[in-house]
Formats: structure tokens, C-alpha cells, sequence
């Protein structure tokens, strides 16, 4: 057995050092944030406690299941973990499962890199990559944010860089175990998020016909086959199971859906894919720097799959895209693009020209300044068509009240109305549009989504006051003021003012209920309660609004 010289021991002691200072420091960073407030994230346990309630995924106990999750593989994680972890708190469940799922992404892109790296130094050299993972992955704003969100985006993430671990595979060793290994990992893709179904469907046929040895006729025809199998078998139990092939919010973030929607041009996507470079440039500047034409082509079944879902991506309304949260999970086919370029370069061990190095280094400052500034300015123009919004005034209200009630963020009210439904008898029905917390924290209660991300009426017919108030929902939490048409639907029909007392900005939305509902008398003073405790000195009475100017 070969003895360590004492320079590789000081170097392999320096290097273990190293990657205990970065991540301590990340995993001190994680677990000191706070608890997550990503309300849409709360949506993922209320399915999960009705799933393990035995009512199927559905949205309200008693209804049909319906597909109104974005990753059924990610709901399947949340509920493990509220099975086999019952005391954690509904924010600690939630960060669990996103922080889990950001600790596997670094582990498989360090994974990609050590196990299909070629130079001798590299191949296999667990303590390089993962410094270069952490230092250049983990240290960004992005990956913190996303890693304690709760949402399903990380662990689409894990299965890109499993998808493309597959597909490297694929195209250096193609033989019919690893297309089943590909067609697996391009499943599991699409069930993490249906936004990932082009790249699991295009990398490893790419990798077969651009980097795998001849033949490979038959193999592209077995991968063809296996994956066309997947995924109608996919589509045809979700459409069964849960009444639609996709999610319902494929229909319900369509540009325009919503009449009125001051957030149209407010949730950015170019802006969001500027916030998504900054965690994917130093991967693309490898790739420029260090490419050659085997390296392009690898980069090209890696990239344009990937770069092709980006645009797809751009024909939806991005809301709740904060940092770039759509385009992240491709993250992974830049950052192995990149890193093997860089090693592919070590391992041809060609001496270095200054002049072409100069040349690609001229070309990857282009790229890295032209992106930014096409961005920027295309991100301004789109922000620009919010002034050609036809915005739709709610109408006119007045009060008793000559002073306004005491500001309140959209946390704390989702708090208040969560104490609320919580204390709801069962069988009570709430109309909200901000209802993750409130209806992960009280299952007992219906919900109505106006926005139709859990209503199939809603998604597919779109906001119908008319059928709002054919469920006769005992308190309404109106929509957000973004929703001008929808309020104003609501607030101008006869049905509003003949059965509800109306509250206008009363927890930060304002608040209806219901007064010939036959849970009033418990939810006024469930509702009561609530108000002393946000509003002190302020009389509810003095706040109840009268019709005025219709």
C-alpha cells in the first residue's frame, strides 16, 4: 500500500479543514434563519394531512382529489416527514424537506463532478469539488432562500442533477441498463415538477445521439419507447386520479387569466432570470473559457434542454417567483456544463496560450455583459406595460370610522385568520386566496379558492362571483388587491351586501362574514376575539362598511 507523503497529508488535512469552515458556516446559516412564511408552501401539508387522513389528495376532507400541487414528488416527501415526524411544527416540517432536498443537490452536483471528471487529479476528488460546490452554489442569496422555503423547488433541483448524472452516464457508457437508468430519472424529473419534462425528455435522447459510441439506433428507440411508456402511463393516472394530467395551476397562471391583475407585469420573469445568472455565471464562464468541440457538444445536450424549458417558462405568469424560483431547479446542467469543461481543460494538458485565452476570456465578459444588460433593460420594458394595465376600481365604501386601523403585514394577518379557522367549527367554509397557512393549520375547514389553484371550476372557467356565492362560504378573506377585477365582482354584487358584514382592510385584505350563516354566532366571536387582540381600542362597529356609490 502506497504511503501519503507528508505534502498530500498536509494538503488533504488543509482541504478537510476547508470544507468544515464552509459548511459549518452554511448549516449555522440555515438553521439560524427564520422559520419559513412562504405561505404557498403551507398548501403542500394540507394535502399531505388529508392524504394521510385517508381522503386522497384533495384540497377540502369529503371532495375529489385534485391536481393542485406543482410536484406530487415533493407532497410525497412532506408527508413522509409528517408521518414519521409528527412533533415538528408545520414551519419545521416544511424547512426540513426544502433543506434536505438543497443538502442532496450539493451532494449530487459534487457527485457529477468527482465521477465524470477525467483529469487524474480530479477524477474522484470528493474534498476539491465539494469546496468548489459550496463556495460557488451554497454562498448565494438564491440557494439560502430556496433551501428554507419549504417549497418543492430544491428537490426539483436533486432530480435535474440526478437526470443529469444519468444522462453523462448515458452518453459514456450506453448499453440498456443505464436508458432504464435514464428513463427513471427522467420520470422522477416530471414528478418533481412538470416544468422539467422537456429536459428529461430531451438530454438523454441527446446524450444518445451526440456523445454515445456506435451504434445506438436501437438504444434511442428502447429509451423512445420506455419514456413515451412513462409518461402517458403518468398522464393517464393523474388525469384518472386527479381529474387533470397537469397541475391546475397550468391554467390558472396563463398571461391575462385574471381580469384586472395589477401583479401582471409586477412578477418579473426577465428579472427573475437575472436574479437566476447570478447563480449560474461562473459555471457559463468555465464553459466559454475551457470548451472545446467534444466539450460544446456535451454542453449543448446539457444546455439546450435546459435553456429551451427557460423560454417555455416565459408563456406563464411567474407569481411567487421570488429569486428566480421557476428557472432554478436547471441550475444543475449549468454547473455541470461548466465544471467539466474546466476539468476536461486540465486533462488535455495543453499549455496555456495567452492569446486565445485573452480571445475567450474577451468573449465570456460579452456574454456575462450583454446577459446583464438585455435583462435589465428587457425586464424594464415588460415592468413599463403595467401602466397600460386596465386596472378596475372596487367601487365606493364608507365607514363610521374617522381614523384607519392600525397597519398589519400579510403574515401576521394570515396568522390572525389561520387563529380563526383554526377555532372554526367543522364543516365551516372559508372563501380566501391567501390560504396556505390557515388551511394547513385547520383542516376542518372547507376552503374556496377564487384564484382556482385548488378549484377546478376556478382554474378552468375562471373567477365567477355568481358561483362564489352559490357555496355561500361563511367568511370571505378577500383576495389581494392585486385581484381588482375580482374585488370588484364581489363587492358589486347583491349577494355581498345582503348576507355579509364587510370589513374593509381589517387583516390586511380586508374581511366578510357571513350573517345568516349557520356558524355566526361562534365564528362573530371567534372573530371578535381576534379583532381586540390586532385592533386594540378600535371598535369592530366602527369598521363595518356601508355600501356607497354603486
Amino acid at each position: 500500500m502506497p504511503r501519503l507523503r507528508s505534502r498530500d497529508l498536509l494538503s488533504a488535512s488543509l482541504g478537510l479543514l476547508l470544507l468544515a469552515g464552509l459548511a459549518g458556516e452554511r448549516l449555522a446559516t440555515l438553521a439560524k434563519a427564520a422559520p419559513t412564511d412562504f405561505d404557498d408552501a403551507f398548501m403542500y401539508l394540507r394535502y399531505a394531512g388529508n392524504l394521510l387522513a385517508g381522503w386522497g389528495v384533495a384540497w377540502n376532507p369529503g371532495e375529489a382529489p385534485v391536481f393542485g400541487v406543482a410536484s406530487l414528488l415533493h407532497l410525497a416527501v412532506v408527508t413522509a416527514l409528517r408521518w414519521f415526524l409528527p412533533g415538528l411544527t408545520p414551519a419545521g416540517l416544511l424547512g426540513v424537506a426544502s433543506g434536505a432536498a438543497a443538502t442532496g443537490l450539493l451532494a449530487a452536483l459534487v457527485a457529477i463532478a468527482a465521477v465524470h471528471s477525467r483529469h487524474r487529479r480530479l477524477r474522484r476528488n470528493w474534498i476539491f469539488w465539494t469546496a468548489v460546490v459550496l463556495s460557488l452554489v451554497a454562498y448565494r442569496e438564491a440557494f439560502v432562500f430556496h433551501a428554507g422555503t419549504g417549497m418543492d423547488t430544491m428537490l426539483s433541483g436533486l432530480a435535474n442533477a440526478l437526470l443529469v448524472f444519468a444522462t453523462l452516464r448515458l452518453g459514456e457508457s450506453s448499453r440498456p441498463a443505464t436508458v432504464v437508468a435514464a428513463t427513471l430519472a427522467a420520470l422522477l424529473a416530471v414528478l418533481a415538477r412538470p416544468d422539467n419534462a422537456l429536459c428529461a425528455v430531451s438530454c438523454p435522447f441527446l446524450a444518445l445521439a451526440l456523445l454515445a459510441p456506435r451504434p445506438r439506433g436501437r438504444l434511442l428507440a428502447l429509451f423512445g419507447a420506455l419514456v413515451a411508456c412513462g409518461l402517458a402511463l403518468l398522464v393517464l393516472v393523474e388525469g384518472l386520479a386527479l381529474g387533470s394530467p397537469l397541475p391546475l395551476a397550468f391554467f390558472a397562471k396563463q398571461p391575462w387569466y385574471y381580469g384586472g391583475f395589477a401583479g401582471e407585469f409586477s412578477w418579473n420573469p426577465f428579472l427573475f432570470l437575472l436574479v437566476f445568472a447570478r447563480s449560474a455565471w461562473p459555471f457559463v464562464v468555465a464553459l466559454v473559457l475551457f470548451a472545446d468541440g467534444p466539450g460544446w457538444r456535451r454542453a449543448a445536450v446539457l444546455l439546450l434542454p435546459a435553456l429551451a424549458s427557460i423560454a417555455v417558462l416565459f408563456r406563464f405568469n411567474q407569481i411567487m417567483g421570488h429569486l428566480g424560483r421557476f428557472y432554478y431547479p436547471f441550475l444543475p446542467f449549468f454547473v455541470a456544463a461548466g465544471a467539466l469543461e474546466f476539468d476536461a481543460w486540465l486533462a488535455r494538458g495543453q499549455a496555456v496560450r495567452l492569446r486565445p485565452m485573452l480571445v475567450r476570456a474577451g468573449w465570456a465578459a460579452s456574454v456575462l455583459l450583454i446577459g446583464y444588460f438585455s435583462l435589465s433593460l428587457a425586464g424594464s420594458a415588460y415592468a413599463s406595460h403595467a401602466n397600460e394595465q386596465r386596472l378596475v376600481p372596487p367601487g365606493g365604501l364608507h365607514l363610521p370610522a374617522s381614523q384607519s386601523l392600525p397597519e398589519m403585514d400579510s403574515w401576521q394577518a394570515a396568522q390572525a385568520v389561520a387563529a380563526i379557522a383554526v377555532a372554526a367549527p367543522p364543516g365551516s367554509t372559508f372563501a380566501m386566496s391567501e390560504h396556505g397557512l390557515p388551511g394547513a393549520l385547520a383542516p376542518q375547514v372547507a376552503i374556496v379558492d377564487p384564484l382556482g389553484l385548488h378549484d377546478p371550476y376556478f382554474a378552468h372557467h375562471g373567477f365567477s362571483a355568481a358561483e362564489l356565492f352559490r357555496r355561500a362560504p361563511d367568511l370571505i378573506w378577500l383576495p389581494h388587491e392585486d385581484h381588482t377585477q375580482m374585488l370588484h365582482d364581489i363587492l358589486g354584487a347583491e349577494d355581498f351586501w345582503a348576507h355579509y358584514d364587510f370589513y374593509p382592510d381589517a387583516f390586511f385584505h380586508g374581511i366578510a362574514l357571513r350573517r345568516d350563516g349557520k356558524h355566526h354566532d361562534r365564528l362573530a366571536a371567534l372573530l371578535a376575539i381576534e379583532w381586540r387582540r390586532s385592533y386594540p381600542g378600535c371598535a369592530m362597529a366602527d369598521f363595518r362598511a356601508a355600501r356607497d356609490g354603486w
